[in-house]
């Protein structure tokens, strides 16, 4: 079977950031199931650079004519593509366009979905939601990990608590109230300053196996008074809510790898996140941002619950939640499609 990978080869575009997410959980899982003979990487960015959104999309539709791959799978990234011409490609192969964050992207997504045969989400109350309103071309598909990046190491201990993501307003508030009570968090990620850096993949799976505990914390929009209050000390923290577009959280990729690396997580509660993991046995979660620090030292002071919740929760990954199972089925289902689905 040919399939052809329309996305970003590098994290956002930009070579010197290394990879991109899509790139190593749906691109090389991909490989993995199908031979990377027949999976053809359309990096549209790095065309569209070079040859403006008309070249990029005439492009595009010469190598599916000339390929004729059985699905092509797009995940967009704003309004690069041409609407006519992703309607005419549907006459030559299968498309399915895979989203990311349809929970608050609400408006891109009911635009885009018009113009792919079939569309994926992460969330499964907004798959329940779509089949409600009869949108029956909506495929339920989780994001999983690359089997083959996210690994348990048993490497010796280093961290007692650690974070890996960019800064945001509300982290920043967490990490400063994490600071107050005495708990000392290592950061990892852009946009924290200076001291703190960016890690590369394998540095960041081996922080998960490093850590007593991985925290994984939301970076939507927040409504309390006094992060409020705080924000606005800060022209940065001002601009950064002045354009956030995130109104609420959902299961994320960071979910499965952490857990997929034998680390124990504990992670913002959102509904979902007790249908692919068991709160408490297989995953960790706090509902108030002021529990975290209790929260913390319970866990670093109950190391066989902490261990038997890692090691739960790193089974029911590596038996359930890989990407190359969930896309191999995201594939057969497009392939395979009915309004049953």
């Amino acid at each position: 079977m040919k399939i052809l990978a329309a996305l970003l080869k590098y994290d956002y575009g930009i070579e010197e950031q290394g990879f991109s997410y899509e790139y190593y959980n749906i691109y090389l899982p991909l490989c993995d199931i199908y031979g990377k003979e027949n999976v053809f990487l359309f990096d549209y960015i790095a065309v569209f650079k070079q040859s403006g959104k008309e070249g990029m999309n005439k492009k595009l539709k010469e190598i599916i004519k000339s390929e004729k791959p059985e699905v092509s799978l797009f995940c967009l990234f704003t309004d690069q593509f041409e609407e006519d011409i992703l309607t005419s490609l549907k006459e030559i192969t299968k498309t399915v366009v895979y989203f990311f964050d349809d929970p608050w992207r609400k408006e891109f997504v009911r635009h885009w979905i018009k113009y792919f045969d079939y569309f994926s989400t992460p969330d499964f109350y907004m798959y329940q939601r779509y089949k409600l309103e009869g949108i029956n071309n909506v495929i339920y598909s989780p994001f999983g990990f690359n089997k083959n990046v996210y690994k348990k190491l048993d490497l010796p201990v280093k961290y007692d608590v650690s974070f890996v993501g960019g800064y945001s307003p509300l982290r920043g508030w967490i990490m400063k109230n994490l600071k107050k009570e005495g708990v000392k968090v290592e950061v990892f990620g852009t946009g924290w300053g200076s001291g703190i850096k960016r890690i590369t993949q394998e540095e960041m799976v081996w922080v998960f196996n490093q850590s007593k505990i991985n925290l994984n914390l939301s970076n939507a929009i927040y409504k309390d008074i006094n992060f409020l209050f705080w924000s606005l000390k800060s022209l940065e923290n001002i601009r950064q809510l002045a354009v956030l577009k995130k109104t609420k959280e959902q299961v994320k990729g960071r979910h499965f790898e952490i857990n997929a690396c034998g680390g124990f997580q504990l992670s913002y509660f959102i509904p979902g996140l007790n249908t692919i993991y068991e709160i408490d046995r297989e995953i960790a979660a706090y509902e108030s941002i002021d529990k975290i620090p209790e929260l913390i030292e319970f866990f670093l002071e109950d190391q066989e619950m902490r261990e038997s919740i890692a090691e739960n929760g790193y089974r029911r990954s590596i038996e359930e939640h890989t990407a190359q199972a969930y896309l191999q089925r995201l594939v057969e289902q497009v392939v395979n499609y009915s309004l049953k689905n």
